[in-house]
């Protein structure tokens, strides 16, 4: 229903109340009574039979997806606090001989410290790295922190008002121990200049300058950290790209002229590049600033980070497949290149596969797998039956096994055990595995399997990744690496399986080819040499005699050297390593519990079409509205639908300019109702308001414009329909 429909309504409604003749007074009083909420559970939605299974997997998911996101934020206080380090530096000593008694700096001093801060072009993440770095900025170096967007800050007047307000902040001073009269300020009567903020600023160092040792905060992390005497003022500027020059350029005009009263500093948010901020800022104005550049790490360092740390571990259990893996990975690097959103992603698919697995419950830690499959019961026993792989283990298995694993269930409940805990046991080797693989092949020419590691850990999520050709072709340039490369790169496969228990036997194979390389320049080959044919060719000969002459030089096998050998043994026995530990996960019994692979609701969910959604909904409205009235076939009208969808049919029916009038009196066909008990000129108002309001929300939504060729016309500005 349209708005103008509701108000129709609610107008009918209130003349026959107002005809309804009371007969006490009770019938004139409005009774309200506040009903008790009730918290909707998770039983409300689910039928009875599924109930139980779904409790189990949402408190699962609850389990697994608080450990992730608890190391996420772990890896992400350690990734700004090494992005930030510097900056932290920069702005804590910047203004390091400042005092508000020497009257000489006030000629001496002109320019105000500022920190370009590179961040790169992932604008999803850069509020929540701003944030970050605010708070570090308070705990670390200064209370005194504002931190300004283009949004709000469209004028001097608006950014002066933003400064000042979170500057002078009651809760800011009644954290630093003012007395109550100086934290109960009013904004509202305090002038918007820089000479407030300075004369506030000297109040309070002058304050709070009595005693002998700098004053203390506590960080976040509890410790207490000294600031200094005369603590900075740090103006944060998020999207400096997108300030108004003039704007700026102003109000930094205005910040120099304070610079031996308040301490300043700037910290400039850009996405690009620091010729940003020349092109905004005249040589006049830049002059005005001591400058440092600041690099953020690029987002795919904290990506791989990600990665690593929590996908390509075996802490948890769930896993991406290859399909969603893939498109996740598709969607950082082409579309947005936000860590927040991938991770957004992470938590939707994580969602998704407890919600619609529901054996998803035993992809649980390795501790917990005994205790939950002896709660299961015969139903789900015969549900994970059903699997495919686990129907293809069964046709693997012997002949005396195979009706036990059908029937019994007691029999296949340690059977199911045996199998997770062997997933688990392999997760635990396939990782270290797959970056030795990754340390071995990730600087060879070409690169066969790829640069970073996820590359190759994709392929693996792929097939048997030793039976492609891409690993035939690094093997076959493994088998050319001089002594010191091969060297260095067994270090490096010694370093990641230093700490897997498992692997230990593995590692002390390593260490001995180590140890063989170290001493292959003293090795003597104790065999006898063979005979060596006698090469040397007669003083006469004919052209075809030493053709074939030179032919069976040739053919003789090259006696390999001592390296070459070792080098060849060290390869095949890698090889035979991968061939055990880097089996493809899909061909294991029960992957479908661990691996979620449905790439399709991933695209659908977070990469969506919106064009396309939008004509689906306006043209089978029913589909989203689940109302049989507007069930139609393609290409009718119903009056019943929704205003906006008649005119959009409507609209297809026409070419690329749009008459209005003609426009409204098919609109006025299709909803004119048969009854003519309202008033006809009220009806043709109400009817028209509601074209109009269709109209406008067909131009909001992209479809039609405004044009000058016609003024009473619109032009269309698509072609064709769902």
């Amino acid at each position: 229903m349209s708005v103008v429909s509701g108000v129709e309504n609610t107008i009918f409604m209130t003349q026959f109340a107002g005809k309804m003749e009371t007969a006490g007074s009770v019938s004139k009083g409005c009774f309200a009574f506040k009903g008790k909420k009730k918290k909707a559970k998770i039983d409300d939605y689910l039928p009875a039979d599924k109930a139980r299974r779904s409790r189990l997997c949402h408190a699962t998911f609850v389990q697994m997806w608080e450990e992730i996101d608890t190391q996420i934020q772990i890896l992400q206080s350690d990734f700004n606090c090494n992005i930030f380090e510097d900056l932290l530096n920069f702005t804590q000593t910047c203004h390091q001989g400042f005092s508000l008694e020497d009257t000489s700096r006030q000629n001496a001093i002109r320019e105000i410290p500022a920190a370009a801060l590179v961040t790169g072009v992932n604008t999803p993440d850069h509020s929540t790295m701003f944030s970050n770095l605010v708070v570090m900025l308070r705990d670390r170096v200064t209370p005194q922190v504002a931190i300004l967007k283009s949004k709000d800050c469209q004028n001097v007047k608006s950014i002066l008002s933003r400064t000042l307000s979170q500057l002078l902040d009651k809760h800011c001073l009644a954290d630093e121990g003012d007395d109550e009269d100086d934290a109960e300020l009013n904004m509202k009567s305090l002038p918007l200049t820089l000479s407030t903020l300075s004369k506030w600023y000297r109040n309070k160092v002058l304050s709070t300058k009595g005693g002998s040792s700098p004053k203390k905060r506590k960080s976040a992390d509890g410790k207490s950290v000294a600031m200094a005497t005369y603590p900075p003022v740090v103006i944060v500027m998020e999207d400096f790209e997108n300030f108004i020059p003039r704007v700026v350029q102003d109000f930094i005009a205005i910040a120099s002229n304070y610079i031996s009263e308040l301490p300043v500093v700037f910290v400039f948010g850009i996405a690009t590049s620091v010729s940003a901020i020349h092109r905004l800022l005249p040589n006049e104005v830049s002059s005005l600033l001591c400058m440092e550049k600041f690099q953020a790490p690029p987002s795919t360092e904290y990506l791989t980070l990600v990665i690593n740390q929590i996908l390509m571990t075996a802490n948890y259990p769930f896993k991406l497949g290859q399909g969603v893996f893939q498109l996740m990975l598709d969607i950082f690097l082409y579309h947005d290149f936000s860590v927040l959103n991938f991770i957004q992603a992470l938590m939707f698919a994580m969602l998704d596969h407890y919600s619609t697995q529901s054996l998803s419950f035993l992809c649980c830690p390795l501790d917990k797998v005994e205790s939950v499959v002896k709660t299961m019961d015969s139903s789900d026993v015969e549900q994970l039956r059903h699997l495919k792989s686990f129907m293809r283990y069964v046709e693997k298995c012997s002949v005396k096994e195979q009706p036990d694993l059908l029937l019994k269930d007691t029999f296949t409940k340690e059977r199911i055990i045996h199998l997770i805990q062997g997933i688990h046991e392999y997760h635990t080797d396939f990782f270290p595995m797959l970056k030795c693989l990754h340390a071995l092949v990730g600087k060879l020419p070409g690169y066969p399997l790829g640069k970073q590691v996820r590359e190759v850990y994709s392929m693996t999520l792929q097939s048997d990744v030793f039976d492609s050709e891409d690993y035939k072709q690094a093997k076959d340039l493994l088998k050319m690496l001089s002594k010191d490369e091969l060297r260095s790169l067994l270090q490096q496969c010694c370093s990641i399986l230093t700490t897997e228990t498992r692997l230990t036997s593995v590692m002390k194979e390593i260490e001995e080819y180590l140890n063989k390389i170290d001493h292959i320049d003293d090795v003597i080959d104790e065999e006898e040499e063979e005979n060596t044919a006698d090469t040397s060719l007669p003083s006469r000969t004919s052209l075809h005699q030493l053709r074939q002459r030179l032919q069976d030089i040739s053919k003789q096998q090259k006696k390999l050297s001592p390296y070459e050998k070792l080098r060849e043994e060290i390869v095949e026995y890698f090889d035979s390593l991968f061939r055990q530990y880097l089996m493809c996960p899909m061909n294991l019994p029960l992957h479908e519990i661990f691996y979620y692979n449905s790439s399709r609701t991933i695209k659908q969910r977070l990469n969506a079409a919106p064009r396309s959604a939008l004509q689906m909904a306006l043209s089978n409205p029913h589909y989203y509205l689940q109302c049989e009235c507007c069930s139609t076939d393609s290409g009718q009208i119903k009056c019943t639908m929704p205003d906006t969808c008649i005119i959009y049919k409507l609209h297809l029916e026409c070419g690329q300019l749009i008459n209005l009038y003609d426009w409204m009196q098919a609109y006025l066909t299709v909803v004119q109702p048969e009854d003519e008990d309202i008033d006809s000129n009220e009806q043709s108002q109400q009817l028209q308001a509601r074209f109009i309001q269709a109209v406008s929300q067909l131009q909001f939504l992209g479809f039609v414009k405004p044009t000058k060729r016609k003024t009473d016309h619109v032009a269309r500005l698509t072609w064709g329909g769902c």
